[in-house]
């Protein structure tokens, strides 16, 4: 067994400006924590894997493929392989949401706009 405490792994450069963990990277799954903060939100991007997002705690907007939904606690969304996504904290308290990729992406995101 393995045990991965989500605050003890480093946070990931990344070219949103957010918290972002890896929790786990292998070539079948890799699991990230993100952690939005008031007013915080990703840039348009793709990525070349299927995203499942779950949110952990608060509330905050997903866009995918020109949908714009409000998303909250306890959520699971589904995005599918290379459509562009986002992430959007339009509230006034922490959004933080556990971003699975399926299988491993092969290739690194890249913004889209």
């Amino acid at each position: 067994m393995k045990i991965t405490k989500t605050y003890d792994c480093e946070e990931i450069p990344n070219p949103h400006e957010v918290s972002v963990r890896a929790i786990h990277v292998s070539d079948p799954v890799q699991f990230e924590h993100l952690l939005l903060q008031p007013g915080e939100e990703l840039k348009l991007h793709v990525t070349y894997s299927t995203v499942y997002l779950f949110v952990l705690e608060g509330k905050g907007i997903v866009e995918a493929g020109g949908e714009r939904v409000n998303i909250e606690e306890n959520t699971f969304v589904e995005i599918p392989l290379q459509v562009p996504h986002r992430l959007i904290n339009n509230s006034d308290a922490i959004f933080r949401i556990l971003n699975s990729k399926a299988p491993r992406p092969k290739k690194p995101t890249h913004l889209a706009g």
